[in-house]
């Protein structure tokens, strides 16, 4: 019987020794895929392609593809992990940093979103691993593995919950809720944005609030080829709104025949100009004035009929189409036309306009102004409001800054530019000192004092003292000019099915007038992008290059490469550096002071039968630790005093033989 127990003995213990080499395989195996996942990762965003799934993809596969090199990277850390002493602690320890980067990396770069069967065995072997390295030995590495391919066979469903439905709902009735208890109350809380120029320069507070949303069928953006990059860019759409009571025919009388004049023909009108529409819906917004984009030509409400004037003022929900001219002023073909316009004071016709127009654009002139309207407009246009040349309150001190900056410009246009460039040195700031004044914009003398205060003592403002600076130093140069207001807003690179204008894009900005050409928008402020970098880059095909392309501004998303893609800079693999390792050092701490804090409450909690059973397991670890050779855990304490260290085999011998008395001695 004796021998037949201790062979059978033996075999249990030889069966156990074969499970555990087997389990460590396992985890060897596991740890190397999430190694070799994580550092392709990481050599796809250092080239560059952190953003680009496929690129990763095609990395990964290019990989997989050189069999023999992946078989020699593994046999190679399986040598290595054999070779270092406990090997199995540094596979846990190592499983845990896997994680930790895995985190670092989605949560700086995006990484592993990729809905695919191998993002989902990384995340699935790295939750086994980290479970089984974190947790008290409870619960064995087979039970994470079982859990793990559960999880995986699960099915689960393509499309997530949809609750936005749900959260738009309740959004709604909040946002109802509080725009008319606003209104019950008298509060401006939700017009603080559009501020028809009643804006005196006073301190600004910013409001995100919503003002108006706009639903459009174009593209938010438009694609270019980057010469200096190879590459097609996507480039954001700008819009400026203004307040109107019906739409202005004159920006387009005077740009039709602006373009006639030089002999423009459809090729070249189509490089910067073009023919847009969109609705807007007015959201926190209370006001008598029609909010649509500038070189409107027609404006209906939400049912395609005329808008009806009326004093009273649009609440929320009012709704209004509006078809505009969308014209690129930062165009090189178009700032040639007004830095050098034919010198001739001659317009179209009715008829050859509608035809002229229609040749351009196709579109119908006729329905858009009659006959006697296009007439009274042209009229106007050849005589200029005198109160655009008013320049009541002007110092001295403006009168020589205006002949210092645009005096020795020939063309208008070169002038415009001149003062516009010499702004935007100038501090944007919505804080405000003590010294800054308060005047009105709508009167010469009170722009006047603005543009003073801002140019020589303050030194920095917003939009209201940029553009009450280049309105009084145009006039001061023989420019007329005026201030325009409503919002300046720029599209997103995604399409969306609407696009909300808040009130920060609330603005106010400048206008020129220059002879032949018309008036033309001007972008002093030094928060907001100038129209040359606005520019929807367009050329002819047949162009020479003898027009000087325009700035190109930060370099926006790519689209489609087109060429190789270049390494990134050291400046970039030390941020990539440095994200990983701050955020490895900040989750590795909480993870361990939340470690030392479970299990220092769990101790404090225990009963005292339990306490003496996880001070028998610290003592037996400890013994482990301080011992260079392995004790296979057989259930005896016995063995682990044999292996203690002489200054502590008799406590441990002690503390074995009270935990053996409660266990099994019951209750006595």
């Amino acid at each position: 019987m004796t021998r037949t127990h201790a062979f059978s003995l033996k075999k249990i213990v030889e069966t156990k020794k074969i499970s555990a080499v087997l389990l460590d395989e396992i985890k060897l195996l596991m740890f190397e895929y999430c190694l070799l996942i994580i550092s392709v990762e990481i050599y796809s965003i250092y080239k560059g392609y952190g953003e680009d799934f496929s690129a990763g993809s095609f990395i990964l596969n290019a990989l997989f593809s050189h069999t023999r090199i992946i078989i020699l990277a593994i046999i190679a850390i399986q040598i290595l992990f054999h070779a270092l002493r406990k090997f199995k602690k540094y596979i846990d320890y190592g499983s845990v940093l896997l994680a930790l980067v895995a985190i670092c990396l989605f949560l700086a770069f995006g990484s592993f979103w990729e809905k695919n069967s191998i993002n989902t065995l990384l995340i699935i072997f790295l939750a086994i691993m980290t479970l089984c390295a974190i947790q008290p030995k409870k619960f064995s590495f087979y039970y994470f593995l079982l859990l793990g391919i559960i999880i995986y066979l699960i099915p689960v469903r393509q499309e997530p919950i949809n609750w936005t439905p749900v959260t738009d709902k309740a959004s709604v009735v909040i946002d109802n809720v509080s725009y008319y208890f606003s209104n019950i109350l008298g509060t401006d809380k939700y017009t603080t944005g559009y501020s028809s120029l009643t804006n005196s320069g006073n301190q600004l507070k910013i409001s995100d609030t919503t003002q108006l949303i706009i639903t459009t069928n174009d593209s938010p953006y438009f694609i270019f080829f980057d010469e200096t990059t190879s590459k097609r860019m996507k480039q954001a759409k700008t819009l400026y709104l203004t307040g109107t009571d019906s739409a202005d025919i004159s920006h387009l009388v005077e740009f039709a025949n602006l373009l006639w004049r030089n002999d423009v023909d459809k090729e070249t009108a189509a490089l910067f100009s073009t023919i847009s529409d969109l609705s807007l819906e007015y959201s926190f917004l209370t006001t008598r004035d029609e909010i649509a984009p500038i070189n409107t030509i027609s404006l209906t409400d939400e049912n395609g009929n005329p808008l009806q004037k009326n004093d009273k003022k649009h609440q929320k929900g009012y709704t209004l189409n509006a078809t505009y001219f969308e014209i690129d002023y930062g165009s090189p073909y178009l700032m040639e036309l007004y830095r050098n316009p034919a010198a001739s004071d001659s317009y179209l016709d009715y008829d050859s306009c509608c035809d002229y127009l229609k040749s351009l654009y196709d579109i119908n002139f006729s329905k858009i102004i009659s006959e006697d309207a296009y007439n009274d407009t042209v009229e106007n246009l050849q005589n200029v409001n005198v109160d655009y040349l008013d320049t009541d309150g002007a110092t001295e001190r403006m009168i020589s800054l205006a002949s210092t900056v645009a005096g020795d410009y020939a063309s208008d246009f070169d002038k415009c530019k001149a003062i516009e460039n010499y702004l935007r040195q100038y501090t944007y700031s919505t804080d405000l000192d003590a010294d800054a004044v308060e005047a009105d914009m709508n009167e010469a003398a009170g722009m006047s004092m603005l543009a003073d205060n801002f140019l020589f003592d303050t030194g920095k403002g917003y939009c209201v003292h940029y553009t009450s600076s280049m309105v009084m130093l145009l006039r001061l140069s023989g420019i007329p000019a005026r201030a325009a207001s409503g919002f300046y807003y720029q599209f997103p690179l995604d399409a969306t099915s609407s696009y909300n204008v808040s009130a920060a894009c609330a603005h106010t900005w400048p206008e020129a007038y220059i002879k032949n050409v018309g008036w033309v928008p001007f972008e002093p402020t030094s928060q907001f992008i100038p129209a040359e970098y606005r520019s929807w880059r367009k050329q002819l095909e047949k162009d020479t290059g003898s027009v000087d392309a325009p700035a190109v501004p930060a370099i926006p998303d790519t689209i489609e490469d087109d060429a190789s893609t270049e390494s990134i800079t050291a400046f970039h693999v030390a941020k990539i550096i440095a994200v990983i390792f701050a955020s490895l050092v900040g989750l590795l701490v909480m993870v361990l002071l939340g470690l030392k804090i479970f299990y220092k409450l769990r101790y404090i909690l225990a009963s005292p039968e339990r306490k003496l059973e996880l001070d028998v397991q610290q003592i037996k670890k400890t013994i482990q630790k301080n011992t260079d050779e392995d004790i296979y855990d057989r259930g005896l304490l016995s063995d682990y005093v044999k292996m203690a260290p002489s200054y502590i085999q008799d406590d441990a011998k002690r503390m074995f033989e009270l935990y053996y008395k409660v266990k099994y001695g019951g209750k006595s």
